[in-house]
C-alpha cells in the first residue's frame, strides 16, 4: 500500500499489550452445580427423616396396642380362671371365655407380627436417613474444600496482577 502524495507506507510494530484475561468461570459454575445438589440432598435428607419419624411414632403407637391387648387378654384369662376355680361361674361360661381368650390371643399374635414387620421397616427409614445424612455431610465437606481452592486461586491471580 503507498500513502498518500506517493510517500511509502509507514511500516508500524506490533505493540505487545496484554490482553486482559477472561476469567475462569468453570470453578464457580461448579460450585454453583454443587450447590444445587446439595439442595437437593438436603431436601432428601429433611424427608428420609420426616418418614422415618413417622413410623417410629406408628410403630409406637401399634407397639402400644398389642401391649395393652395382650394385657387385656391375660387380665381376662386370669379373671375367668379364678372365677372357674372359685366356682362362681359354669363350665360353659369358663369355655367361652377360654374361647374369647384364644381369639384374643390371636389377635395380639397378629398385632406382634404387624409390629415387627413395621419394625423392620422402620429400621430400613433410619437407615436411609443416615446414609442420606452422611451424603449431605460430605457434600458440604466437597463444598467447602472447592470454595476455599477458589479464593485461593482468586488470592493467587490477584497476587500475580500486582507483581505485573
Amino acid at each position: 500500500m503507498e500513502a498518500a502524495f506517493g510517500k511509502p507506507a509507514g511500516k508500524r510494530e506490533v505493540v505487545d499489550v496484554a490482553e486482559p484475561k477472561r476469567p475462569d468461570r468453570r470453578l464457580d459454575q461448579l460450585l454453583n452445580v454443587r450447590k444445587q445438589r446439595l439442595g437437593r440432598l438436603e431436601r432428601e435428607r429433611n424427608e428420609a427423616r420426616s418418614s422415618w419419624r413417622t413410623l417410629r411414632t406408628d410403630l409406637g403407637a401399634k407397639t402400644e396396642q398389642w401391649r395393652r391387648a395382650k394385657e387385656r387378654a391375660q387380665s381376662e384369662w386370669m379373671a375367668a380362671r379364678a372365677a372357674f376355680f372359685g366356682m362362681t361361674i359354669t363350665n360353659a361360661d369358663f369355655k367361652r371365655a377360654k374361647t374369647a381368650y384364644e381369639r384374643v390371643k390371636m389377635e395380639a399374635g397378629q398385632m406382634r407380627l404387624a409390629c415387627v414387620s413395621l419394625a423392620r421397616t422402620c429400621r430400613q427409614a433410619g437407615d436411609d436417613y443416615f446414609i442420606a445424612r452422611q451424603r449431605v455431610k460430605d457434600a458440604n465437606k466437597q463444598q467447602e474444600k472447592l470454595t476455599v481452592l477458589r479464593d485461593e486461586m482468586k488470592a493467587l491471580a490477584m497476587a500475580q496482577n500486582e507483581q505485573a
